[in-house]
């Protein structure tokens, strides 16, 4: 009887330690399948809210209605009859201002959050770490 409740504790505590690790599982969003990956995201926020996501891409700012500054990570994407766009997320760095210049290419390592309010909830990444990186073989321009 000991065995079996010591082997039931064990079973019990590995699946606790399997599921805190998969809780923090890293997706990392490559060019192949980028565009679906992010929209996936947008689409289906609750199987990846406070998830790790890690996405390369140009860095932007812009000011919003409320004089504030936000900044993205994004993509180019190729549309149809001179309709091009951009795919990424808007992110919140707490550690600080981002300190880049437009379209400087940056990897950003975050958390999906939901903003919820009087405006339409918004997806952004609480960024843990956002770093300026060589683009090297990475595409601009993703599909």
């Amino acid at each position: 009887m000991k065995i079996f409740l010591i082997f039931i504790m064990l079973c019990i505590l590995f699946q606790k330690e399997a599921s805190a690790e998969h809780s923090k599982a890293i997706c990392y969003l490559k060019d192949r399948f980028f565009i679906q990956q992010v929209n996936d995201i947008y689409l289906n926020p609750q199987s990846y809210r406070d998830k790790v996501i890690q996405i390369e891409g140009f860095f932007n700012s812009y000011i919003d209605e409320n004089k504030i500054e936000r900044y993205v990570v994004f993509r180019k994407t190729a549309g149809c009859c001179e309709n091009d766009g951009s795919s990424g997320f808007e992110f919140v760095y707490k550690k600080g201002k981002p300190n880049f210049k437009q379209d400087e290419w940056i990897f950003v390592e975050g958390v999906v959050k939901e903003r919820s309010g009087k405006e339409p909830n918004s997806i952004y990444l609480e960024a843990t770490s956002v770093v300026k990186k060589d683009k090297g073989d990475k595409k601009e321009l993703v599909f």
